[in-house]
């Protein structure tokens, strides 16, 4: 079905539309009031410049003809909006190629939705950032840290996990003084293991300087360490 757009009044007027296009703004006009008193209009400004000379109306020398300068404009903008049709449904088509694979992608793999585009990714990509991977565990993870008035805005990537688990991660200072940044739970299928490869991304925060700290540590809730982050 053709698009109808109310600016379609003009060239309806001046029969500069497609024998469909036409057709569907004549089913149009049979329900808006507006575009219906308003091609009235055009149509009575099309007869009246019809019949003018336009040495009639412009002082000498004569610009161009009115009537001309309306088709112009009215067919420029239809090339314009048709321009912009194609260039909006190319746009349409690629964000629901988008969703598809997206929606087949976490049907398939289950993504965590902090894998795209996230303040932890953000953070790991711009922060200061520590490694581990803990030979004991299987468990890796990247720490990034940013300065803050508060404290210290802290994300964390983390691999390597099954469940299902209970899990935090601890900032701990120079002094030994401890803070929880963040707790999670980990799903029975895990994160960045083999069927779901996808790590998992959080960020918190501590009031501890980032100048104060001396590591961090993942572990479960009852106490078993999974890895250790110096920094």
């Amino acid at each position: 079905m053709t698009e109808v757009h109310h600016e379609d009044v003009a060239a309806y007027a001046l029969g500069l539309l497609s024998e469909d296009e036409r057709a569907e703004f004549e089913h149009h006009l049979d329900g808006c009031a507006v575009c219906a008193a308003e091609v009235g209009s055009f149509a009575a400004m099309g007869e009246l410049i019809k019949g003018v000379h336009p040495d009639d109306l412009l002082p000498s020398p004569p610009e161009p003809q009115v009537e001309s300068l309306l088709v112009r404009r009215a067919a420029a903008e239809r090339r314009r909006r048709r321009f912009h049709r194609t260039f909006m449904t190319a746009a349409a088509c690629l964000l629901v190629a988008a969703g598809v694979f997206l929606g087949v992608n976490s049907l398939t793999g289950d993504p965590n939705p902090d894998s795209i585009h996230s303040p932890a990714r953000a953070l790991l990509m711009t922060g200061r950032t520590y490694n581990v991977t803990d030979p004991a565990s299987g468990v890796s993870g990247v720490v990034g840290l940013e300065d803050k008035g508060w404290g210290t805005h802290v994300a964390l990537e983390l691999k390597g996990v099954k469940g299902p688990l209970q899990c935090r991660l601890t900032a701990v200072g120079d002094d030994g003084r401890s803070e929880v940044v963040a707790s999670w739970g980990v799903p029975e299928k895990g994160y960045g293991v083999p069927g779901s490869p996808d790590p998992l991304l959080l960020h918190g925060g501590t009031s501890l300087p980032q100048s104060d700290l001396n590591h961090f540590t993942i572990e479960t809730l009852d106490g078993r360490s999974l890895a250790t982050v110096a920094v």
